[in-house]
């Protein structure tokens, strides 16, 4: 998608120079020698962006270019004269344009940070949002006791719609004995799940079922057996899905579109987790904006599941819901 009233050119070479762009952003770069230092490019890139509507552009700026030099923010602080090479400047003027056409950040340099992680991300999953790191810590408060009674035992979750994995390797990585079942419709976000478990020495303790929601679990006997049954599922409305930021279009649509009220996958999930769930077994799921009374309708449907305790994110928005199932004798 091109930018209306963009002065971008391609690259090409003419009369020993190289010229990137023409534009405020645009110089001419020798090819043996740079006449860009960190400061300069951050400067000038900062100013691309920020031309073209894109939020944060210095902080853009500063990722891009640490991507391509493969250096921290403090390390690009410390050189802020170091000269760029040809081809840096190179690799970082096509990030620009691709960024300055809503290309994901986190897609172009390959990297998305949740829970003091980081994970592999490309155009094929979901990237993880700061929101769903409440989830996790929510799911982590009702299993962690589990490891501290007097007779511990291995706690078995189940990640509805893992993408890259963020939620179930997150919750392995601090519940060491744990044992996930991590579900996918997507076989492409199946391979990017796997190879951040593979990346955090996890594919032990991390099973990837390859489905529509329960339905791979099916042939493993986990009636009456899990633990937590955690789920970011797809909520967006239709209507919303028409008039989502640039950036977020550039998502897969699989891993947003909630159905027509956004409520599809809750009407799917809820009425199955007592099914897997042993008594005191957690249900936690994320939710979207102003759906709380509908969610809360529905586990009210379900007989052995307890009211719902509803927590807020960090925006003050109400988008984790928590439900136990009822002990024995409970009413």
């Amino acid at each position: 998608m091109s930018i209306p009233g963009s002065r971008q050119k391609s690259l090409h070479l003419s009369g020993g120079k190289a010229e990137i762009f023409s534009g405020r952003l645009g110089c001419s770069y020798h090819s043996q020698e740079s006449t860009r230092t960190v400061k300069e490019a951050l400067e000038e890139s900062g100013r691309f962006l920020r031309e073209r509507k894109i939020e944060n552009p210095r902080l853009n700026a500063e990722i891009m270019l640490g991507y391509v030099l493969g250096k921290s923010y403090s390390d690009l602080c410390l050189e802020p004269h170091r000269l760029l090479s040809f081809s840096q400047l190179t690799k970082l003027r096509k990030l620009l344009i691709k960024r300055s056409r809503h290309q994901p950040l986190s897609y172009l340099v390959g990297r998305e940070d949740f829970m003091n992680l980081s994970f592999l991300v490309n155009s094929k999953v979901y990237i993880p949002r700061p929101e769903t790191e409440v989830l996790v810590e929510e799911v982590l408060k009702s299993l962690r006791p589990l490891s501290e009674t007097e007779a511990p035992r291995r706690a078995a979750i189940i990640d509805l719609g893992t993408g890259c994995g963020n939620i179930a390797i997150s919750l392995a990585t601090e519940l060491p004995e744990a044992i996930v079942y991590a579900v996918d419709i997507s076989g492409e976000a199946l391979k990017v799940a796997a190879s951040n478990a593979e990346l955090y020495h996890l594919k032990d303790r991390i099973i990837f079922l390859k489905g529509d929601l329960f339905h791979p679990l099916k042939g493993i006997n986990l009636t009456g057996r899990v633990d937590a049954i955690v789920s970011n599922p797809p909520y967006v409305t239709r209507d919303e899905m028409e008039n989502l930021q640039p950036e977020v279009r550039n998502e897969p649509e699989i891993a947003l579109d909630g159905g027509e009220k956004g409520l599809e996958f809750y009407q799917r999930i809820v009425p199955l987790t007592s099914r897997f769930l042993r008594r005191g077994g957690l249900l936690a799921l994320e939710i979207g904006y102003g759906q709380i009374e509908k969610i809360k309708d529905m586990i009210a449907c379900q007989e052995d599941m307890q009211p719902p305790l509803i927590i807020k994110d960090y925006q003050g928005i109400e988008r984790i819901v928590l439900s136990k199932k009822k002990v024995a004798g409970e009413r």
